[in-house]
């Protein structure tokens, strides 16, 4: 294994190789800016598995790097070669104290997928059930969190042209270290087969695999193993009549279910990780799982209901409350913002709008911004785009949130309806609410005044331009009023000496009066405010 300072130089070498020199303070520069993305998911694949793996985690970070770094690290490949089948059978007697040959009646030495942190083996206990073994790679945990860490480290060391287009670095990491800690033990993907089965027991269309918990480790899982059509591949899903269509529509009610209802859903849906067996979705490999609280999954309601409700207010105290912010925000560019996105989506119905799309707009105002949204929200907006892809690919004309609206609008926990139907119903609504508050609001602000505790604050965006144009207004005013003046006194010493004879004051004062009139006119003129 290299010492830490030959990987440094390693990941530094490979990443100057591919263009990257100048993360690391060197004077090597990308030609080609178009070609970043791709030549940084090429160095990444060179690094090793990983890096393969640290690709695809920062992959699911969508607050991370921008889109187009996003979109080819979703390409990195989770393939690796495999390792020594003796590797497994040490693995398995240091974890379980017992020999492969005592527990199962065969295991397949061939393996059947050898990825960046594990190896999957087909096995038979001697009851007769098939599973699979999933044996942790050696020494990838160190490797694995050693590599986080160096590369956490040259990024941190990166000029401030490069940090621009990351936000909150140091945080981003550190969480991406403890998920793939709990990556790495596969107890917790053991926990989460269960909690999954337990919250889909009742729904027919879905299922995953039964682990057995008792040959379960930090470096070891067993679990069912499903015969099955994998990747959704057309040509055998035709030929045992299955309807695309219902596949898809049931794979979308699917995730709404495990995020509206369960708050728990598979976090890296993909076709590889979707078996078809039974007329069942069978969802395999909870590495990654995410979890929302019941806090979270009220805010991802409200979000939507401030996007139908038209409140700009609540959609960005509702992103402010969420995010993890650390410097302070402009909330006057922040709400004009929010008013150029939710201009996007105001005159469509709920079928016109993209679910992924809403998310990935959402998390692209709060990087504008340096404002970090929580993980489980990046990652359900990363779930949602792979699921998006994946039934619309097994049938283009679905329209998710069509399927999206019908499931909220049944669901008994979830009050939402459509803009465009019932956008009246919404008015009484708020109006309604808003009824019932006012009487204690008026105690409440008459309370205030009474007991002398009245602030009037008023904050304007750039005082003191403001402040300039409205003494240049107000100056003009004056100057007007002051010629109007002089135009009134002329006329009087005129009326006032007409018995006297012709007045040269008042045509003085009148000469006067039109030189400054058309003084003010030109410079009025000038400022281009006419």
């Amino acid at each position: 294994m290299k010492s830490n300072r030959e990987r440094l130089t390693e990941i530094v070498t490979v990443l100057a190789s591919y263009g990257f020199g100048h993360i690391y303070r060197t004077r090597v520069r990308t030609k080609q800016k178009d070609q970043d993305a791709a030549n940084l998911r090429l160095a990444f694949e060179e690094l090793g598995p990983s890096f393969i793996k640290i690709g695809q985690i920062i992959s699911t970070r969508q607050d991370l790097l921008p889109p187009d770094y996003i979109r080819e690290l979703s390409k990195l490949r989770d393939e690796a070669p495999p390792f020594p089948y003796e590797d497994i059978k040490r693995v398995f007697k240091e974890d379980f104290q017992k020999e492969l040959n005592e527990v199962f009646e065969w295991v397949d030495k061939v393996p059947l997928a050898s990825a960046s942190v594990a190896q999957v083996h087909r096995a038979r206990f001697y009851t007769g059930e098939e599973v699979i073994i999933k044996v942790q790679r050696p020494e990838i945990e160190e490797n694995l969190l050693r590599d986080i860490q160096l590369f956490s480290r040259i990024v941190s060391m990166a000029p401030e042209t490069v940090k621009e287009m990351l936000v909150n670095v140091e945080e981003a990491f550190k969480e991406i270290e403890e998920s793939t800690k709990r990556e790495l033990d596969f107890r917790n993907e053991g926990q989460a087969l269960v909690t999954f089965r337990a919250n889909n027991k009742d729904i027919k269309a879905v299922a995953a695999p039964k682990p057995y918990l008792n040959y379960t480790s930090k470096r070891v899982l067993v679990e069912e193993y499903i015969e099955g059509i994998r990747g959704f591949n057309l040509n055998q899903l035709r030929e045992e009549g299955y309807n695309k269509q219902d596949i898809a529509e049931k794979l979308v009610y699917s995730f709404l279910t495990q995020v509206f209802k369960d708050g728990y859903f598979h976090g890296d849906p993909h076709p590889g990780n979707i078996i078809i067996k039974n007329k069942k979705i069978v969802f395999i490999d909870f590495g990654i799982i995410g979890e929302l609280s019941s806090g979270v999954q009220n805010d991802l309601i409200k979000l939507m209901r401030a996007i139908v409700f038209e409140d700009i207010d609540a959609l960005m105290n509702l992103l402010l409350t969420m995010a993890i912010t650390k410097q302070k925000v402009d909330r006057f560019a922040f709400s004009e913002d929010l008013q150029d996105f939710y201009q996007s989506y105001i005159s469509r119905s709920f079928g016109q709008i993209d679910l992924s799309t809403f998310f990935s707009d959402v998390l692209h105002v709060t990087h504008k911004y340096k404002m970090v949204m929580p993980n489980d929200f990046i990652l359900l907006a990363k779930s949602l785009t792979i699921i998006e892809g994946v039934v619309s690919d097994l049938y283009p004309d679905i329209n998710i949130m069509e399927i999206a609206s019908s499931y909220i609008k049944a669901s008994d926990d979830i009050k939402l309806v459509d803009i465009s139907k019932d956008k009246l119903k919404l008015e009484l609504y708020q109006i309604g609410s808003d009824t019932a508050r006012l009487p204690s609001s008026i105690k409440r602000l008459a309370d205030t005044i009474n007991n002398g505790r009245l602030m009037v604050h008023i904050d304007l965006v750039h005082f003191d331009d403001k402040w300039r144009e409205v003494n240049k207004m107000v100056n003009r005013i004056v100057f007007a009023l002051i010629i109007a003046a002089l135009i009134i006194a002329s006329a009087v010493f005129f009326v006032l000496s007409e018995g006297a004879g012709f007045s040269f004051v008042a045509i003085i004062i009148f000469l006067g009066a039109f030189v400054m009139g058309l003084w003010l006119l030109i410079s009025i003129i000038r400022s281009g405010t006419l």
